[in-house]
């Protein structure tokens, strides 16, 4: 018997994971037939809502925004250290 509390402590939360099946190899297969079939002139609705999400393009989107981050972080120190030699500048000489 334990000891009793006075507040209860909620309990462990739980995930339900359901993992989906996904072939890389159907989705080319089905990519190269529509674009066979565009070429041939065969009309070929696309879904507007569809996206497809080549192998890399997280890669490459994280390299463009780290590129980017750091080449703004290099132009702020710059500035700020523009910054810090005309305030020494001024006091120091003046």
């Amino acid at each position: 018997m334990g000891i009793p509390r006075f507040i209860k402590l909620p309990g462990h939360k739980q995930f339900n994971y359901s993992p989906r099946y996904w072939d890389p190899e159907k989705e080319a297969r089905e990519e190269r037939i529509r674009l066979i079939k565009q070429e041939m002139g065969v009309d070929v609705p696309s879904d507007p809502n569809r996206t497809t999400i080549k192998r890399g393009s997280f890669r490459q989107a994280s390299q463009k925004t780290k590129v980017r981050a750091t080449r703004s972080s290099n132009i702020r120190l710059v500035i700020i250290l523009a910054v810090l030699l005309v305030l020494a500048y001024l006091l120091f000489l003046k």
